[in-house]
C-alpha cells in the first residue's frame, strides 16, 4: 500500500460508488415512527389507535434545542433539522480477514469519536460549496431521547450522536446528512426535517456495493 491512508482509500471508494456509478442516496420517509421500526399493523381500531400513539410519542423524541436559531445568518426563514447517527463504523468492510476487519473498524470508530467535532466542522464548511447555503450556527449533542430500529436493523437511541442545524432548507439538510454519513462511514442516518415536520432514513450506499476491500 502506498502513502495513502486507509481513510483516504475508503473515501475514494465511496466517491467512486456514489458518483462514477451514478448511484444516488436513497431517502425514505418514515411515516410510522414506531420504537421497533414496525409498519402500520392490521387489526381493530384499538390496535391501530395504540400503535399510532406509540408512533407519535416516539416521533416527538427529537429534542431540538433551538438555541442556535437566532445565531444563524441569512437563512432564518428555514427551520433546518436534526441529523442522528452513530460514530461506530458500520458501512464498510475494511479488510478481507474478519478479525482484521473488526480491529480496523474499532480503530476507525475511536478516531471518529475523537475527531468528531473537527469532522463535523469541515462538513459544515464544505456544505456551502455544495448548496450555497451558509451554516452559521449548529450544535452537536444527544438530541434524540427515544428508540427506533430501522429496516436494516440499525438502532437509534439516546446514545446516538445528533447534529442540530437551524436556518437550512430541506434540500441542504439532506445534503449535509449525506456528507455526515460518508465521513463517518455510516450505512444509514436518521433525519428529522423541521421544515416539513417529516422523518427520513437514508441508505447512503447501494446495498450491493457496501463491501470494499483495501
Amino acid at each position: 500500500m502506498n502513502k495513502k491512508t486507509l481513510r483516504q482509500i475508503i473515501k475514494e471508494n465511496i466517491k467512486k460508488v456514489l458518483f462514477e456509478t451514478k448511484q444516488t442516496t436513497c431517502w425514505k420517509e418514515v411515516r410510522y415512527f414506531h420504537p421497533e421500526g414496525k409498519k402500520m399493523p392490521n387489526g381493530s381500531h384499538y390496535q391501530r389507535g395504540g400503535f399510532i400513539q406509540e408512533c407519535k410519542q416516539n416521533a416527538n423524541s427529537f429534542i431540538p434545542d433551538e438555541g442556535v436559531h437566532n445565531n444563524q445568518d441569512g437563512m432564518s426563514g428555514y427551520r433546518g433539522g436534526i441529523i442522528v447517527f452513530s460514530t461506530d463504523v458500520n458501512a464498510l468492510e475494511l479488510d478481507r480477514d474478519k478479525m482484521l476487519n473488526k480491529i480496523k473498524q474499532i480503530i476507525t470508530t475511536y478516531k471518529n469519536r475523537f475527531n468528531r467535532d473537527s469532522i463535523i466542522h469541515n462538513i459544515m464548511n464544505k456544505s456551502y460549496e455544495t448548496d450555497g447555503e451558509y451554516i452559521g450556527a449548529y450544535s452537536v449533542g444527544n438530541f434524540f431521547k427515544g428508540k427506533y430500529v430501522g429496516d436494516n436493523g440499525e438502532m437509534y437511541n439516546e446514545k446516538s450522536l445528533g447534529v442540530e442545524i437551524y436556518g437550512l432548507s430541506s434540500k441542504s439538510l439532506l445534503t449535509v446528512a449525506e456528507m455526515i454519513a460518508q465521513e463517518f462511514m455510516q450505512r444509514t442516518v436518521l433525519v428529522k426535517d423541521l421544515n416539513k415536520n417529516k422523518i427520513y432514513t437514508a441508505d447512503t450506499i447501494p446495498c450491493n456495493l457496501l463491501s470494499f476491500r483495501c
